[in-house]
């Protein structure tokens, strides 16, 4: 009999969340300084979260429950709290 073919691995959450912070992470740092603001930060984790609110993965917040929960989501993620998240930080707290 032939051999069956080879399933495809479904990709790591790791190469996932590399491959997304990659392509996304430069459309974010609008100053391109290679490191995002609060302000940066905050517009691609709110963009994040709103397409995983679509996807129904996540419940819908309003408003000023999503800026906590963005400006919270910083000051977790600015691990060395420089007030800037680099690429590594975003990358371990899309991890979790």
């Amino acid at each position: 009999t032939p051999a069956q073919p080879a399933t495809p691995a479904a990709p790591s959450k790791e190469s996932t969340v590399a491959q997304l912070v990659d392509t996304e992470f430069p459309t974010y740092d609008a100053d391109k300084n290679g490191e995002l603001s609060q302000a940066e930060f905050s517009t691609w984790v709110l963009a994040l979260h709103s397409k995983a609110e679509e996807k129904g993965g996540l419940a819908k917040k309003d408003d000023a429950a999503k800026a906590k929960w963005a400006k919270d989501a910083f000051a977790t993620a600015d691990t060395d709290k420089n007030k800037k998240v680099s690429k590594s930080e975003i990358s371990k707290f899309l991890l979790g």
